[in-house]
């Protein structure tokens, strides 16, 4: 307890306190409120000058060796600490509110910031605060599609038929039987996150193993709603999430469909990109990261929190945006490293869009350390396929756009099945006429729970570490 406690004591100490400076306006916003009418409401993301320190208290508590439970309450209560600093601020916006310059704000504490929504005059009187550090747009994420093949699918068999496919190509391509059935692994005791479209939870691939099953736990533990259906209970108007949740956990015992990973972890699933708009005053991609970093709000607890989180998510500079994105939009990147130091690891889909060169979605271009962000493309391991397999051609490839030395630049960091991937669909039944770096992403998410049954005390640089080093290397030895 002694270096715990020095632990926190030192988190408190380097908190960044707030200067007599006032704060700046980023060059994409600054570009936007020239444009814009003095009438017309901006979403923006504020965030605050005073932070706290993540990534020295991460290594100190990797140091100390310190226990899951103890490293994720102190980076929990830290970052809440750190979030206090909106108070004023907050106090200022109320005022405004009524005054009608501002419409409605958020604050979060997975890091510091408010999501704000309000008239450029007022946006531009924020920025002036000394206890602002930068204002920025707010953002959009945008689902990475599935390439849906057409006709009919002979394996797209309804609950109850009469046959199923057993243990997928996919499954069998990243030797997931040796796990099993050699080793012992199969996800038991271990939670999985879906960041996606949602879930049919009522698909019996999946059903008995969300966290939430039969009132197991409450409900908004285990399953987040952010699209305004106020539903208890996981759903899916989409269909994707159902795919990819499927892939990591998913096992349909009454049709002998073994389509998941980790097939006897719990899940846990949010419906973030299951949308086309959101409230000017709120930020979908923030609530999920801040939920999945600590679901039931007890930062002394870490059975809720899941050992993963699956992407399929990401934007690139084609989108329809003004201004438009960038490579390497960093707006993300606070919010995904204090998620992972409370525990969780990230794991991103490359994106669809290859097969050029640099042609990954952001922020599954970030490459401001060798795993960070983790992305994954797709090969081609579908039936009748042998190692080694093709990179499919619809697969994102490297590599990173972003400003970084270029050992760093390789990307995306492994690949895994996704060509004719078979796994659960929304509404019952399984199909493999899906393609994609979705559909491969969640086989290496199915991975990490794996890695931690195995061993629950490794921390998430350690697990993707491990990843890239048993990954099994095509072409030319080494990153390509």
């Amino acid at each position: 307890m002694m270096k715990l406690a020095s632990i926190l004591a030192i988190a408190v100490l380097l908190l960044v306190a707030a200067t007599a400076q006032a704060g700046t306006i980023h060059p994409a916003l600054e570009t936007r409120l020239a444009k814009s009418s003095p009438d017309e409401p901006i979403s923006v993301i504020v965030n605050m000058r005073e932070q706290a320190p993540i990534a020295d208290l991460t290594e100190r508590l990797r140091y100390a060796k310190t226990a899951p439970t103890e490293r994720h309450r102190v980076i929990i209560e830290a970052l809440q600490s750190a979030a206090a600093s909106q108070d004023a601020l907050k106090a200022d916006l109320t005022t405004a509110v009524r005054g009608g310059s501002v419409l409605g704000y958020t604050g979060y504490w997975i890091s510091n910031l408010m999501v704000v929504y309000a008239l450029p005059a007022e946006i531009r009187r924020i920025a002036t605060r000394p206890d602002v550090d930068v204002v920025e747009l707010n953002f959009k994420a945008e689902l990475i599609e599935p390439i849906r093949r057409g006709g009919a699918d002979p394996s797209d068999d309804k609950e109850g038929g009469t046959r199923g496919i057993g243990v997928t190509p996919g499954l069998r391509a990243i030797r997931a039987p040796e796990a099993w059935y050699q080793l012992g692994y199969n996800g038991a005791g271990r939670i999985v996150g879906d960041l996606d479209t949602g879930a049919d939870g009522n698909h019996v691939a999946l059903n008995t193993r969300w966290r939430g099953y039969n009132a197991a736990n409450p409900w908004n533990e285990c399953w987040l709603d952010l699209i305004g259906t106020n539903t208890q209970f996981p759903t899916d108007t989409h269909g994707h999430g159902t795919h990819t949740l499927g892939t990591m956990c998913g096992l349909g015992a009454t049709t002998q469909d073994t389509v998941g990973v980790a097939w006897a972890a719990k899940w846990i699933a949010c419906n973030a990109i299951n949308q086309g708009v959101s409230t000017g005053f709120d930020q979908d991609i923030i609530t999920a990261y801040q939920w999945f970093a600590d679901p039931d709000g007890n930062p002394f607890t870490i059975d809720d929190v899941p050992d993963v989180v699956n992407n399929s998510w990401g934007i690139n500079e084609g989108f329809t945006q003004t201004p438009p994105y960038v490579d390497c939009d960093t707006r993300w990147y606070a919010v995904i490293d204090n998620c992972e130091a409370a525990g969780v690891v990230t794991v991103w889909a490359a994106g669809n869009e290859g097969s050029g060169a640099g042609s990954l979605r952001s922020p599954a271009d970030r490459a401001t350390s060798l795993t960070n962000a983790f992305s994954v493309g797709a090969v081609s391991a579908e039936a009748g396929q042998v190692f080694p397999y093709g990179i499919a051609s619809f697969s994102s490839r490297g590599p990173s756009g972003c400003n970084v030395p270029a050992p760093q630049k390789f990307k995306p960091e492994v690949a895994a099945p996704g060509v004719q991937v078979y796994s659960s669909i929304a509404g019952g039944g399984y199909s493999s006429n899906w393609d994609g770096t979705s559909m491969a992403t969640p086989h290496v998410s199915g991975i990490v729970a794996l890695i931690r049954q195995a061993n629950p005390s490794l921390d998430v640089d350690a697990i993707k570490t491990i990843l890239m080093e048993t990954a099994r290397d095509e072409g030319t030895a080494g990153e390509d």
